[in-house]
């Protein structure tokens, strides 16, 4: 068996044994990503609205409030994580997030896992006292994935991105990789866990591509993981 035995046909993604005898070479997989695929997922996005206009929305303390709260609101529409919630509650979110993101910070960045999860909890738990109840069993909802993209507007340097596509990407290849996550976390957690895993290992391959317009380079991992785990097929056929 050779060192990069491809299991797809042409040039489309090739899953392929790594030098340290891993079923997936991830550097591989997020070249060949980073080369034939982004560019493609990034003219989808720009029909939507920008990331950068949640992010002015978060930090603009200087801006009119009601700008501010239609602009987060348009991109976590965007993102279908305000779904089924009435106005009134959407509003109310979009609120707690920029009167979280007003307050006080602990500092610029989040450096590590444990200063992610305690900001993630902090503003989960605004989020879920706003959000409305689940109409069949009257308890909270999951906020995970809304609770995360709101974080990374506040620090889009430092915080993955959690849905679903993300979500089962990781859980193949924390099987595949050896990656388990801790035991006894919460569904954030664990995801960031084996996330910052999987981070540190394209790492390399992301800062040396020429990525014009991704000044977030955490949001090359999100759009990996998001097109992996879609569960779809392509439309292309290779032949």
């Amino acid at each position: 068996m050779t060192n990069e035995q491809e299991i797809s046909h042409g040039t489309e993604y090739r899953v392929s044994q790594a030098q340290d005898g891993r079923l997936l070479n991830l550097k591989q997989i997020a070249e060949d990503f980073i080369q034939n695929r982004l560019p493609s997922l990034d003219e989808g996005e720009r029909k939507g609205p920008t990331d950068e206009s949640a992010i002015e929305a978060i930090n603009g303390r200087s801006r009119n409030h009601s700008d501010r709260e239609s602009d987060l609101l348009d991109w976590l529409k965007h993102y279908k994580v305000l779904r089924y919630f009435p106005v009134d509650k959407s509003r109310e979110i979009a609120n707690q997030i920029i009167e979280y993101a007003d307050g006080s910070r602990p500092a610029p960045r989040l450096p590590d896992k444990s200063s992610i999860i305690t900001e993630y909890e902090r503003l989960e738990r605004r989020i879920i006292q706003a959000a409305p109840l689940c109409p069949k069993s009257g308890k909270p909802r999951d906020v995970t994935s809304l609770t995360a993209k709101a974080l990374w507007c506040c620090y889009p340097h430092d915080i993955p991105i959690f849905d679903s596509h993300a979500e089962r990407s990781l859980h193949v290849m924390s099987r595949l990789l050896r990656m388990a996550p801790e035991p006894t976390q919460s569904k954030y957690a664990a995801f960031l866990d084996v996330w910052l895993q999987v981070y540190d290992e394209v790492r390399p391959v992301i800062e040396k591509a020429d990525l014009d317009g991704y000044p977030y380079k955490v949001r090359v991992l999100d759009r990996l993981l998001w097109y992996l785990g879609k569960p779809s097929f392509d439309a292309t056929h290779s032949g």
